[in-house]
């Protein structure tokens, strides 16, 4: 036989083995052909005309108004659905948890609104004219980040440089924070098994502490740029069991390439390496407690700690806030409440 034919049966071999292969992890129920982020959804605090996502970092506000009550005139009906809902979205941010003590309502104190408006970067999410009703209306929902340049947790930062503070350390400031690093590990911290009343809360400026009490993670040890960009941690839920989680469950490309074979879009030039696609690498551990007067503290054991410590020192993993915290959440989320002396105003 001539080599050529001998290089397409060989081909032809390998192909029908990597079809083989694909096949049969695809009907296997250990492994998943998904992202492994799927695996996590959104927590979501749901308000009276609005709601917090936790995870993508967004608060909404909705608010609705009628025609009859703007002189039938759509232009005025949509201009105080947009009033309604940046209000709505302010009374939400009110209550938001800065750490384990404090809120924005009683950063602000008195003067909250007018801290707020500074804070709180808001647009158009949607908008919607609803007319086959009785009384036709447009329904307007506003977004505001949580992070970015933009975000709220930006803007927080830069006013508390400007005071006086005895109850807690700024983020390290750096020439920018490497936000290529989507491949290295990130912390899971499991806090799903708590009892209800001491189930975790959301918090901007959360802390993770050991069983003695040592605080590991806290805004003082983040880069200001990660902080700024990622959160100090997204928390979501998951019906993932642990161990899946922990697992090191393979795409179906790492599985052929662990058995020998390689998929690749094209040839590859001699001497050239391949390139790999990203994947995350969780290190999962267990929340024991939540601490501190709104449980927005998480409380781990001292052997997680330690690998944690080792783990922070090799890729940066709390540096640059690659956190992620499941909490447990009620069907349709955890409802929140506007802070007493905005809801009367709420509508």
């Amino acid at each position: 036989m001539k080599p050529d034919s001998n290089l397409i049966s060989y081909k032809a071999f390998r192909w029908k083995t990597i079809a083989s292969i694909i096949l049969f992890v695809l009907f296997l129920p250990a492994f998943s052909s998904s992202i492994q982020d799927e695996r996590f959804s959104s927590f979501i605090e749901t308000y009276p005309n609005g709601r917090i996502d936790w995870e993508k970092g967004f608060i909404y506000g909705v608010g609705r108004g009628y025609l009859h009550l703007n002189n039938d005139s759509e232009t005025s009906a949509l201009r105080a659905a947009q009033v309604i809902a940046s209000g709505n979205i302010l009374k939400i941010a009110a209550g938001i948890r800065i750490d384990d003590r404090r809120t924005l309502e009683t950063l602000g104190k008195d003067r909250v609104i007018i801290e707020l408006k500074a804070l709180v970067r808001y647009k158009v999410h949607k908008k919607e004219f609803i007319k086959d009703v009785k009384q036709p209306y447009y329904e307007v929902t506003l977004l505001a980040p949580l992070t970015g340049v933009e975000g709220l947790t930006s803007m927080l930062i830069t006013r508390l440089k400007t005071v006086p503070l005895d109850w807690m350390n700024l983020p390290k400031s750096s020439l920018g924070a490497d936000m290529e690093d989507e491949d290295k590990p990130w912390l899971v911290l499991d806090a799903r098994d708590l009892p209800k009343e001491g189930r975790v809360k959301p918090a901007v400026f959360p802390k993770i502490l050991s069983e003695t009490g040592e605080i590991v993670y806290e805004s003082g040890t983040t880069d200001e740029s990660a902080l700024i960009q990622r959160g100090m941690a997204r928390y979501v839920v998951s019906d993932e069991p642990k161990e899946g989680l922990m697992s090191k469950r393979e795409s179906v490309e790492h599985i052929l390439e662990r058995a020998g074979f390689m998929i690749t879009t094209g040839e590859a030039v001699a001497g050239e390496p391949e390139k790999r696609a990203k994947r995350k690498n969780y290190i999962v551990k267990d929340v024991t407690q939540s601490q501190g007067l709104m449980n927005t503290n998480l409380l781990i054991s001292a052997s997680d700690v330690h690998e944690i410590k080792s783990e922070d020192a090799s890729s940066r993993i709390l540096k640059q806030c690659r956190v992620i915290v499941i909490v447990s959440s009620p069907i349709g989320g955890i409802e929140g409440n506007i802070p007493r002396f905005l809801a009367k105003n709420t509508r």
